[in-house]
């Protein structure tokens, strides 16, 4: 039950009639470890998304979050320490953002194209994403092998998922890491060469989303029932024609 406490109104007048503000309840050491090591994390990734890697100095990561540089040493050994987690930890929260629409009864076609939509407006709201992702095969390889690692597993799921249940009848089993990999750099390449660049983010955003699923619904023939087959040889691997009269030449 709240107290009433006697405090001074705007006019200078005491009144008894106001309630004390709810008291918020106190962390207890283990969700003050959390908080202050999700701070930390949360600071590198903005400093390394505005200086780099290479210049993500401890002192910068800590006056970004706030703490005492001492603080950094209880959660992680070296900054390098600290690097082979981050882009891990910052792409399952991607996933984390995506994986409400991963789990709905939508369509593969559907699912992706929202997926890709809702991954651009949170790197929009996380600009520091793309510079944490493609510095990262040079500044921690190994944090960089766990994250694609971590997105081929999630993305083997759902296409696993949606391939058994009969809406991709066109690839086998064996395709399905291959296609995770093109839907993968899609995203990359879309948004760093062409969202990024524009004036009008928005209205690039909502046709490359529309290009996308067309892409993903109909492949490069763009039209549902277009002829298939597969490809013709490249020319290097292709007969030389034989002319009356003469012999082809060597190579």
């Amino acid at each position: 039950m709240a107290h009433s406490k006697t405090t001074r109104t705007e006019t200078g007048r005491l009144s008894k009639n106001m309630t004390a503000p709810a008291t918020r309840p106190r962390l207890t050491r283990q969700e003050k470890s959390e908080r202050s090591r999700a701070l930390i994390c949360e600071a590198a990734a903005e400093i390394i998304g505005e200086y780099g890697y290479a210049d993500a100095t401890i002192s910068r990561i800590m006056e970004r979050a706030g703490l005492a540089c001492g603080t950094f040493y209880a959660y992680f050994d070296s900054r390098q320490d600290l690097f082979d987690v981050l882009l891990p930890m910052k792409g399952e929260e991607v996933l984390d953002a995506l994986n409400a629409a991963a789990n709905s009864p939508l369509g593969i076609i559907e699912l992706e194209a929202r997926a890709f939509l809702d991954f651009f407006f949170y790197v929009q709201q996380h600009p520091w994403f793309f510079r944490l992702l493609h510095e990262a095969h040079v500044a921690t390889p190994e944090g960089h092998r766990r994250h694609v690692n971590n997105l081929l597993v999630r993305y083997r799921k759902l296409l696993g998922r949606h391939h058994d249940a009969g809406e991709m009848p066109s690839y086998d089993k064996n395709e399905l890491d291959t296609l995770a990999f093109l839907l993968m750099s899609a995203r990359d390449y879309v948004y760093s060469h062409s969202v990024a660049r524009s004036d009008d983010a928005a209205a690039t955003i909502r046709k490359a989303a529309a290009t996308y699923k067309k892409f993903v619904a109909h492949g490069l023939r763009g039209a549902a029932g277009a002829e298939t087959g597969p490809p013709s040889p490249p020319a290097t691997l292709r007969k030389t024609p034989r002319v009356r009269g003469r012999k082809p030449k060597k190579p």
